[in-house]
């Protein structure tokens, strides 16, 4: 009789469990949020274990590069044409 309740116990918890969690505890995919929180007028970048996310700094460079490109009267530039290294 013992055993049978042991079953039913390990039956409950795995149903419970598969409840919460879902078929094999699987997350949906993820996409990558490049855009910082603008605050105040000032970017606000994610931080991560090793500083900020490069991927957020570089796009926000490139936009700002790009919008000196069109101030200086160079409006061929956008954020998408400017490669990250060639701002160093």
């Amino acid at each position: 009789m013992t055993w049978l309740f042991v079953v039913i116990g390990i039956a409950v918890l795995a149903f419970v469990f598969l409840v919460v969690l879902g078929p094999l505890g699987e997350l949906p995919p993820v996409e990558p949020d490049l855009k910082p929180e603008i605050v105040e007028g000032h970017p606000q970048f994610d931080v991560v274990v090793r500083g900020y996310r490069m991927d957020e700094v570089d796009q926000q460079v490139a936009a700002m590069q790009a919008e000196i490109d069109t101030l200086r009267g160079r409006a061929d530039a956008s954020p998408t044409d400017v490669e990250p290294d060639a701002l160093i």
